[in-house]
């Protein structure tokens, strides 16, 4: 499987990188939102994975764009539990799933693994 992040956070990276290479799973990172469908022509992943703490990652804006350039592509955004409209706007966006960060990390090798 491949997959694509929109994580700029480092210590995120690491454990994405860590988890998918255990899992077999190719990723790749994205670090603007500008160049997501080019990057989603590249790679053609099943999996995106955006960090919604990132205020870069817009959750409406990042949607439009993975709608039109991977809609094949399960969405899965992650942010801290505090912030409420960032997961009540992610779901309204049309993301497959909304974690906490602690539940990200702790299902990251099922998720890359398709579950």
């Amino acid at each position: 499987m491949k997959a694509l992040g929109l994580v700029r956070d480092l210590i995120f990276r690491s454990k994405i990188d860590g988890a998918a290479e255990a899992c077999g799973v190719e990723i790749g990172y994205v670090a603007e939102l500008a160049r997501l469908a080019e990057r989603c022509a590249q790679l053609s992943p099943a999996l995106i994975i955006v960090d919604l703490s990132d205020k870069l990652f817009d959750a409406r804006e990042t949607m439009a764009v993975i709608s039109t350039a991977a809609p094949q592509a399960q969405v899965i955004g992650f942010a801290s539990h505090v912030e409420v409209s960032v997961f009540k706007a992610a779901r309204e966006a049309g993301f497959n799933r909304v974690l906490s960060r602690q539940e990200f990390v702790a299902k990251l090798p099922a998720l890359l693994n398709g579950g």
